[in-house]
Order: structure tokens, then sequence, then C-alpha cells
């Protein structure tokens, strides 16, 4: 099977990118940014918010330079408390399967 170079990007950047879920509703990206920065630098961030009332849906993602880095993260940061919840960081590929992020592309 052959990829193209933009198939290529899309598998390098979901092994550089983590999901973070069970994130705060009061939680802003500068607190995420805080506390996911320590591990390595980050290239993105992205809350997910819900498009018809605004709020956010308790989850997000984030990409590294590398693999490396965000296996770091999953590896320091799942399971870390922050207001009161206990955060679930994967590696972002493993959460492309999951209904939840099937039912929100309808709505790209």
């Amino acid at each position: 099977m052959s990829y193209s170079s933009a198939d290529q990007s899309s598998v390098d950047k979901s092994m550089r990118s983590v999901f973070v879920g069970n994130i705060p509703y009061r939680a802003t990206e500068e607190n995420l940014r805080d506390i996911f920065g320590d591990v390595g630098q980050i290239m993105s961030l992205k809350l997910v918010y819900d498009r018809e009332t605004g709020r956010p849906r308790g989850f997000g993602f984030i990409e590294y330079k590398d693999q490396q880095t965000a296996l770091k993260a999953i590896q320091n940061l799942n399971g870390f408390e922050i207001g009161g919840r206990v955060l679930r960081v994967d590696n972002a590929s493993t959460q492309k399967s999951r209904p939840d992020m099937r039912s929100r592309n309808e709505y790209d």
C-alpha cells in the first residue's frame, strides 16, 4: 500500500498528538499549556466546544514536536488531577475510532 505525503503527515501528526479527556469545564487553554508544556514544547492545543452552546465538551487535543514527547505526556499526565477531576491522557490516534469522535465529525 502506498501513502501520499499528506497521508504520512497525518499519521505523523497523530503519533505526536495526545487526547486529553475529563477536562474540567472551567479549565482554560492557558491552564493546559502550563501543565502539558512542562513535558515539552506544544505545537498546537485545541479544546473542543459544543457548536450550539459554545460550552466546553471536556476534551481536547495537544500536538507535540515529536512522538517521544507525546508518549512522555501520556506516561506523566494520565491520572493528573486538575480542578477536582482526573485527566485521561491517551494517544490521539486511538481516540479517532471512538463513537464520540465519529458523532462530533457529523457537525463539522
